[in-house]
This record gives structure tokens, sequence and C-alpha cells, in this order.
């Protein structure tokens, strides 16, 4: 009874943690104009010969445009009639004006042949944006008859002289004999039907996140897809966007209304637009500014105007840009002040018109206080605050609703006291602060278990479904990473997009934050790294609403059916079980049941994909487990992960013993250590360090129930019992002694090893690049030798498997493109085989300054 108890929880949990439509953003984009022709977007069908058909077909799709773009003219599909006629879709927008009275106002318009239908029709640009378009199209050929029902819509063209026969349909761009076409409209398909009466039906819901095939519901084929833009990769995966270098301590702010990221540095003021992706920069008419280090910048959504601020106990100061004189107001008076406020939050409240700043760190103390800056009286105030204690932190995430009245902090990194000697620890709390009585309010704890996050900046709340959204990260290592977490206001129930940012985590020198664009629809998260010479790395990252977890499947399979099914599915599973617990007698009592937390879902990558970031491994069995390829991670056997507790020198201490105890069986000697690690360090101070962290790592390394720290030879190493610890890199260096006898079962084992990234793809220490270098050569030669074995015609899947793991590691290497190449079209996926040999023409070409000198037709033959 008490797993009834337990299964009930579950599923109510997973219920109640649904935000919007969570698991339904699916689609394939079409890249156009805004790209090279060669890099437009395709999807056929029917890449073999095409569908025969008889008598009566009807195609149907849902399309939606892709908001701002420049150009929309171009085909939506072509159907081919055996390679003589044609039927198109096209989109070509061109507004009537008042000295053009002539012009057609319908914007989509059928081809038959080589001339326009009597079919054309428009549907208004706000429902192409925002709505998804039904398209059914219905042919029947003893009527000579062809009906396009859109939306609710409907329109027919008689005669159009087809016939049963066999047809080829693309949507987009294609490269078929005399019926190729360079254009299509930047937009995006999905639940694509063929019903026709001598077969069964045919359905695409085209719901991928990687690759280039689109599975057919029924597993009856597989279409090609070349250049996808997968819907659904861009809600679960954060889109790198762009990463600059600028001048100064840049601090960055967020425009909701333009949906513009201002980027405020020293000389100038750059701006990343959402709309276009892109990039601009004014320079300062008010001359180069002495930005603090600890400057904030904020865009006050009820002025529209954008302000730069910092704070100190005894100073405060804060200035706003115009953007029209581009000019700052005013200069600040000092250029380096004692900081107290690192990492403080902010934010704007409509009723008294003013700026709150609260939270912070400095001078070895963590804040609580809460300044106010009024616009109207240009004075500072301290701000007394009642209600539950609030302890002095930084590093935590705020949020607003109400213009203001209402703001939630969550989390952060303090202690009680505010003083950093006293118990510091990561907090997870929700508060809430009332600025109009000028309290505090703790709303729950966070049911986090075996963590250390802190967050990012900003909270994004959903204030009409009651969760919100933030980053959080690792707090305790500098090569962290940021991750979506999604909560609800009213109880402590979350989930974490397991899609990762990178993240380099130097405290005061780092800054994180996260934006939503309401009009966009679309996530922004920015990192920022300060260098000692003054000098900001900006990183920006972009996720499409709403956030869906990143699969390894390269199909998720349809959701038309599953969105009735599930939901039917599990109202009777919760009857069956509220009934049985109805049932119970009163008498016996159950025992309570822990809230249970919810488990990132890992990423595997498809053998036909590139591998992806930080995937994660689970490892069954009682045995421990340690992972070098890829990021770093240690296991214990309940499955809890160790390798957090590593501080930056713990990580190069236990992997330098680690990788040369596995590597020449004898360790490192005490001497070496202090060579490679503490080099600039006294003699006496050296060996103290050294003796202070030993003592740690052995701690650590007991925790793990396989591993071991030794000196029985003089020399420092780590013991590994492989039966009770699995260490991926022991498999990997038994693998490669034994060449001779190599077996595709270690190939594949091989191949699962390298699934998970390079040899410690994050960790970048002189000593290790050579340990690096002959891994990636091994695994490159292992590859090479046993696909020289087998002929190209014996097992062409098992071939590209074996190039995929080889461009894991050089992907630029010739070998491995030809051995692709070849066995794509050997099993008929010339188009794939074809994109495979420019993906590398073109790495080749950035590589080497110059293109690479064969042919394909002179490859694949």
């Amino acid at each position: 009874m008490n797993t009834i108890r337990l299964l009930l929880v579950l599923l109510l949990l997973n219920t109640c943690l649904v935000p919007e439509s969570w698991g339904q953003s699916y689609g394939l984009g079409f890249f156009s104009h805004d790209t090279v022709p060669e890099k437009r977007t395709s999807l056929d069908l029917f890449p073999q010969n095409g569908l025969h058909i008889d008598n009566t077909i009807r195609i149907s799709f849902e399309m939606s445009f892709l908001p701002d773009r420049e150009d929309y003219y171009g085909y939506i599909f072509r159907l081919i009639e055996n390679g003589k006629n044609n039927v198109d879709l096209i989109y070509n927008k061109r507004d009537p004006r008042p000295d053009e009275p002539g012009i057609d106002p319908n914007h989509f318009k059928l081809v038959m042949g080589d001339r326009y239908s009597n079919i054309s029709f428009n549907i208004s640009q706000t429902d192409l944006v925002n709505h998804w378009n039904k398209f059914t199209l219905t042919f029947n050929f003893a009527k000579d008859e062809l009906t396009v029902m859109v939306n609710n819509n409907k329109y027919v063209e008689h005669n159009f002289h087809f016939k049963p026969n066999l047809y080829k349909l693309f949507f987009g761009v294609n490269n078929f004999s005399t019926f190729k076409t360079n254009d299509c409209p930047p937009f995006k398909l999905r639940d694509v039907k063929i019903e026709a009466d001598n077969s069964a039906p045919y359905h695409w819901a085209l719901n991928e996140n990687q690759g280039n095939i689109a599975h057919e519901d029924h597993d009856k084929l597989q279409s090609e897809v070349v250049n996808p833009l997968w819907m659904y990769s861009l809600h679960a995966k954060w889109s790198h966007q762009k990463s600059l270098k600028i001048n100064g301590a840049a601090s960055v702010a967020f425009n909701p209304r333009t949906s513009e990221l201002y980027i405020v540095g020293a000389d100038s003021l750059i701006t990343f637009s959402l709309k276009k992706y892109s990039l601009s920069a004014i320079g300062y008419n008010s001359g180069p500014l002495n930005l603090v280090k600890s400057n904030e910048s904020s865009f006050n959504p009820y002025d529209s105007t954008l302000y730069n601020y910092y704070i100190e106990n005894k100073q405060k100061e804060i200035i706003k840009f115009d953007f029209k004189t581009r000019r700052w107001n005013q200069k600040y008076s000092i250029a380096d002040p004692a900081i107290d406020f690192w990492q403080s939050n902010n934010f704007f409240r409509s009723a008294d018109n003013s700026l709150y700043i609260l939270d912070g760190y400095g001078q070895f103390k963590y804040k609580n206080t809460i300044n106010r800056y009024s616009f109207d009286t240009h004075q500072w105030e301290m701000v007394n605050a009642g209600g539950a204690h609030f302890s002095p932190r930084y590093l935590a995430a705020t949020g607003t609703t109400n213009n203001g009245d209402i703001a939630y902090i969550l989390g952060g990194y303090g202690s009680n006291s505010g003083l950093q000697a006293l118990g510091p620890k990561n907090f997870y709390d929700l508060t809430k602060f009332d600025a109009r009585t000028k309290t505090f309010t703790k709303l729950y704890d966070l049911k986090v278990k075996n963590e250390d996050w802190a967050f990012a900046n900003s909270m994004i709340i959903d204030k009409d479904n009651k969760h919100f959204y933030t980053l959080i990260f690792p707090n305790h290592t500098y090569n962290s990473y940021l991750q979506l977490l999604i909560g609800s206001l009213d109880n402590p129930s979350f989930k974490v997009v397991n899609s990762k940012i990178p993240y380099d985590f130097s405290d005061t020198f780092s800054f994180a934050n996260i934006y939503y664009s309401e009009e966009k629809k679309e996530f922004i998260a920015v990192t920022l790294l300060r260098t000692v010479e003054n000098k900001t790395t900006v990183n920006i990252y972009t996720l499409l609403s709403p956030p869906e977890l990143l699969i390894s499947t390269p199909s998720v399979k349809s959701t038309s059916k599953l969105v009735y099914i599930v939901p039917l599915l599990v109202a009777l599973l919760l009857s069956a079980i509220w009934f049985l617990l109805k049932r119970k007698p009163k008498a016996a009592v159950a025992e309570p049941v822990a809230e249970p937390t919810l488990a990132v879902v890992p990423s595997v990558s498809s053998h036909l994909a590139p591998i992806q970031e930080h995937a994660t491994f689970e490892v069954t069995g009682n045995s421990s487990s340690l992972f070098l390829f890829g990021d770093l991670q240690l296991f214990t056997a309940d499955g809890e992960e160790i390798s957090k507790q590593f501080t930056s020198l713990l990580k190069e201490l236990f992997l330098l013993i680690l990788v040369y105890s596995l590597k020449y069986g004898r360790g490192v000697s005490p001497e070496k250590l202090i060579e490679i690690l503490w080099f600039d360090k006294s003699e006496e101070s050296a060996k103290n360090n050294r003796s202070a962290n030993l003592s740690k790592l052995k701690n650590i390394l007991q925790q793990s129930g396989g591993l071991q720290l030794s000196k029985t030879t003089g020399k420092w190493k780590v013991e590994i019992d492989p039966k009770l610890m699995y260490v991926d890199y022991y498999h990997f260096l038994q693998i490669a002694a034994d060449r001779k006898n190599i077996t595709k079962e270690k190939i594949d084992e091989l191949i699962n090893i390298t699934q998970r990234g390079n040899f410690l793809a994050n960790n970048e220490f002189s000593w290790l690049d050579e340990f690096k270098s002959e891994v990636a050569n091994q695994i490159i030669d292992i590859c090479l030798e046993y696909a020289g074995k087998l002929k190209q015609s014996e097992d062409p899947e098992f071939l590209i498997k074996l190039a995929n793991c080889i461009f894991h590691f050089d992907s630029v290497n010739e070998d491995a493109m030809v051995i692709k190449c070849k066995s794509l079209a050997q099993i008929g996926k010339h188009s794939l085989a074809k994109s495979t040999f420019e993906h590398f023409n073109k790495e080749f070409k950035q590589l080497y300054g110059e293109e690479f000198n064969k042919e394909f037709h002179a490859i694949v033959e």
C-alpha cells in the first residue's frame, strides 16, 4: 500500500509540475533567404522512388511562419508527377499599393505546371506568425478535382489534368532533376499526413530534435531532411548566439518592450537584438565611463530608461543613458570604491517611482539590507523591513509582480549572521517582500537534496500560472554550468531543464542573468566573466518557450494520439489507486512518504549525430563509477555524485595522480606534485599545501567505495578495485593495449565510452595535453584499423558509427569522411552523403584556408 501512495504522489507531482504545454513544442523549421541557397532547408518525404497514387489522395499539414524575417517569398511545397508535372504552393507577399490597384492581395498561390490555378488566398500576418494553420489538399483524379481547405476556408480547382502515377513531394527547397527550387519562406511545419485510397495512411509528426532523418510514425520509411531546424531542440537546448569581449567591467540590462539586451561597456553600448539575433554598437558621446567593478545595469520599464548604478555603505551613485544623444548624464565620482554590495539584486516599483536594491556581498560580509532610490526626489534611503527574518546573502534570484509591489527572492549563498567566517551555506528559500508594507514573508524551502546551487540574478514570474523561471548553477567549482529551473509560487515542487550553459564561475568576477521576451516567447541568458585586465567576456544564449527536456532519441514519437491517451491512462490509474486507498482499513496507518525530488532526464546522443554536451550516463548494478570522457563525474554505488566536492586544485591533484597511475602503473612522486602544482611556493609552504590537499582527497575517495589513495612505493597512486568501481579510462586502456585482437564488441564498447565526449574535455592543464593527444590518436587508429578489415558492403551502418567516432576527435579526418560518404551511399542515403562531404569541406577550408582537392563523385564511386 505504501507503493500505491508513492505512485499517487509521483503522478500528482508530475501532473502539477507541467508548466504550459510541456512536451508539445515540435516541428521542422526551414532556413530561408537569411542563408545562402545551399544552406536552406528541404524535406523529401519519399527519398527513394516516390509514392504511387491510384485514385484519391489527401495531403494535410500544419504551418506557421518564423517571425521577424525580411523576406517571405518561396515554395511551401512542390508535388511532382513522375518527373513531368508539378503542383506548387507558393507564398509571395507583395502588398497592394494605391498606385497599383491591380495587385492581387492574396499572397498564397497554387501553381499547376507553368500556370497559376484559380486557387489563391491570404492568411493574416498575425495568424501566420502566432498560430499553426491547417492545410488540407484533396486530389480526386476520378473527378479531376482539387479541393484545398485552409483553416475553415474551402477552395476548388477543376480540370487540373493530373493522373494516377508516381509522385514525389518536397517541402521547402529541393534539388530534384529539372524541378530544382532555391526559394522558400522562413516557415515551420508539423504533422504532415498523407491518406490515399490504396494504402495505409502516413504521418510525420516532425518532432525530432536532431539529425537529418524525419521518421514516419508507423516506421514505414525514413524521409530525408537537408539543413534541418528542429523546433524541439530550440525549446530543449540553449542556443549559443554571440560571444564577445569588451572593455571595462561590463554589466547588462534587458528592454522587454523591444526585446533588446544592452551590454554596458566602458566606451560603448552594445545592443543584442533578440528579433534578428544581431549585434550593434554605439560609442558614448559623453566620453568613456570609469565603470566601477561592482556596477550593475537595469532597464526601467516604467520610464523606458537604462540605468547603471553602484552602492557601498558610504557612497551610492546612479546614472542614466539618453539613447537620442548617446550620452550618460554624468560620470562616477570615484573610480575604485570599497565595494560592499557585489552581486546585488534590484527591481523597479511603479507606485513610488523607485529602484530597490537588496542583498549583496562585500568586505567579508553578506547583506540583507534594502536600499531605495527615488527618481522623484533623487535621494537614497535605507528601507527598514519587518516580518520574517531574511538571512544575509548574495547569488540570489529576484522577480516582481504587481508593477513591483511584490518581489520574490529565491535562495542564494550567505550566513544567518552575515559574517563570512560563521557557517556560510546555500539557501533555497522562496521569500516574498511586500514593498507596500515593507515586510518579508517566507513561503517555503525548495526540497533540494545532495545539491549545491546558487542562482542567477533574476527570476521570471509567470503570475497567471503561478510559477517562475530562473537559472541555477553549482557555486563551488570554477568549471560550472547553468540550468533552467522551473518552480511553483505555491509549493516547493520544481523541474530542471537538463540542457546546460557553460559558466566559468569566479565569484565576484562572474555574473549570470536570465530575461524573457513576451513578444518572442523566448528566454535569453547571459554570462559575464571579468579578467584582471578589466575586460569582460560576454556570452549570450537563447531558448524558446515553453522549455522542454532535452531527450536523446532521434525522434520523439508522435504526440497527436498520446496527448489524449496519456492523460486518460493517468486518470484511470489515479482512479484505481484512489479506489484501493479508499478500501484500506481505517486502523492501518501508512508510513509518511518523503516528497520525491525530480531527476533530470539524461542526455545520450544518437550514433548518427554529434555528441551532446554534458551528456550524462547511468551505470546499472551495485558498482561505483568514474567517468573521464566528457565531464569528470564520480559516483558512489548509491548513485550519489561526489565529484562536485572537488575544488579546482583537488580536481587537478586527483587527475594527476589517477592518470599517471592508470597509464604508467607507478603513480606520481611527491616532488613531481610540487613541481606541477605548487611551484610558486616556498619548500615548506608547498609541503604543507601538498599534505593538506592529499588528506582532503583521501577523504573524498574513501566515499567512492572503489578508489583508494596510497603511497606504498614512495609515489602517490590511486588504486582501483575493478569489481567495485567502473572507470571508463581503465577500460579504454585495456582495449588500446589489445589492438591486435580487436573485435566488434570491443569497438562497440569503445564507441560507447567516447559518446560522452573527448577525454577530460573540460579540463585544461598543461601536463594533460600529451595524454589527451595520445588518447585521440589511439581511438582514431583503432577505428581506422578495424574499418580496414571490413568490406564496404558488409556492414555500412557500423562503418558509419566508426566514422562518427573518429569525427568526435578529428573533424577533418579524410579517411573517416570517405568511409561515411561511401557507407551512406551504399544504403541509398545520397543526400546525407553529400551533406557529410560538404560539411567536411567547410571544416577543411576553415582549418587549412583552402578547398579540399577531391570531388564528391570521385569519392563515392
